[in-house]
């Protein structure tokens, strides 16, 4: 009788274990790779964690490159090898390459619905070039946009009102000069690296120009491009703006400065650090054109890496967490990438500084979806010294030589797809 027991315990222990093991073994783990090496990875954890606790199936590794090369070189490795990570947090100038050689899993808008994911609610700027016909290459998740920051309390020393930042090229000159009064020495209200190439594209954006022409076969942002320069030396000329390369952070930081036009991407931090001091505002428009810089992290899946259905099914699980928890990855500095989200009260009142940034996202403006643009604006960027730091060259001249010498890279790059 002991023995028959005895047996039976051993046989229901070996059930509970085989039972456990099913279990374990049904654990799918999905790698997702993304750039976010800053405070904001830290945000990105903590989501990651809230998922993984909710969803025992299925654990997602955080696996971080900051740097776009590297990023890039380890995806295409791994997809050649099929060790790929199975969620994508990319860069959207990062994904042109992969899109052509049509290696992101695509979805139809009828397929990302059935997930519960409604793209049309996405601004349509960040869609261009990730949707092509049909096709859904990847789900942006959120909008790095500029916005112009200022301190409060200076505005308030300079006789402003704190409650009224600038909004067009003549109000803001009129709050340089009143803030140069109040500016240390050796500090410029506007205390900004001249020489920043996004800066440029921003403003080259707000004249009317573009990088490339439509079809990417010419640079087309020499006249505009000219223009932006001319604005940044007239700032530069009339004290708002350094005429040395600087590290804006600092003076900002520390109250000497008062004003910068820079990404979401510090507004958390800043926030933190001035207080009440913190101001957030629309980007001002100098130019003729109502443009915003801005990029986009999207959400894409290798291909290759989701053929299990299961892999699948997991995958989209965590894209569909992303984007119903998105208002709490918003709060480490972004903007949303969608139009519901980006109106909504739930934004105004959970995170106000990010809902009055997110007031420009119509007129936000991305970098077009050439392979090489990362190189076409380091190779602009090298003319730029020469016009606002040495004064060496014009704006002019230094547009012409520029395009110039973009033209090769454009001309390589196409008689590659003889």
């Amino acid at each position: 009788m002991r023995i028959k027991k005895l047996s039976l315990i051993m046989l229901v222990s070996l059930l509970i274990l085989i039972v456990i093991s099913l279990g374990q073994a049904k654990k799918i783990t999905l790698t997702f790779m993304t750039p976010l090496g800053g405070a904001d990875g830290a945000y990105m954890d903590k989501i990651i964690a809230n998922f993984n606790k909710e969803h025992p199936d299925i654990e997602v590794v955080h696996l971080v490159l900051v740097n776009s090369l590297e990023y890039k070189t380890k995806l295409s490795t791994g997809i050649a090898t099929k060790q790929a990570p199975q969620v994508l947090f990319i860069r959207k100038p990062d994904m042109p390459l992969f899109i052509e050689q049509d290696q992101f899993k695509t979805f139809t808008e009828k397929e990302l619905k059935q997930y519960g994911i409604d793209i049309k609610d996405v601004y349509p700027e960040l869609l261009k070039g990730i949707v092509n016909g049909d096709k859904i290459y990847g789900i942006p998740l959120d909008c790095w946009i500029f916005y112009m920051a200022y301190n409060r309390g200076n505005f308030a020393k300079a006789g402003l009102d704190p409650d009224k930042p600038p909004r067009t090229r003549a109000e803001f000159e009129k709050a340089m000069e009143a803030l140069k009064k109040v500016t240390p020495k050796g500090v410029t209200p506007y205390y900004e690296n001249p020489t920043w190439s996004w800066l440029w594209v921003h403003l080259m954006w707000q004249f009317g120009g573009d990088l490339l022409t439509p079809d990417f076969k010419k640079p087309a942002f020499q006249e505009a491009g000219a223009k932006a320069l001319r604005l940044l030396m007239s700032f530069q000329d009339k004290g708002y703006l350094p005429k040395s390369s600087v590290d804006p952070g600092p003076a900002f930081e520390s109250g000497q400065s008062s004003v910068l036009i820079t990404g979401v991407w510090t507004s958390t931090a800043w926030k933190g650090v001035l207080k009440e001091n913190f101001g957030a505002a629309q980007a001002p428009l100098f130019g003729t054109h109502r443009a915003v810089f801005g990029g986009s992290h999207v959400l894409a899946l290798p291909k290759v890496m989701v053929e299990d259905p299961q892999v699948l099914k997991a995958a989209m699980t965590w894209v569909k967490y992303l984007w119903d928890h998105a208002i709490e990855w918003y709060a480490a500095g972004q903007t949303p990438a969608r139009k519901s989200i980006a109106t909504s009260k739930e934004l105004k009142d959970k995170l106000p500084y990010i809902y009055t940034i997110a007031q420009q996202l119509p007129y936000v403006k991305t970098f077009q979806m050439f392979p090489y643009i990362s190189e076409i604006v380091d190779t602009i960027a090298t003319y730029l010294e020469d016009v606002l730091i040495t004064r060496k060259l014009t704006p002019e001249k230094a547009m012409e030589m520029a395009a110039e010498e973009v033209m090769p890279i454009i001309e390589d790059y196409w008689a590659g797809k003889k």
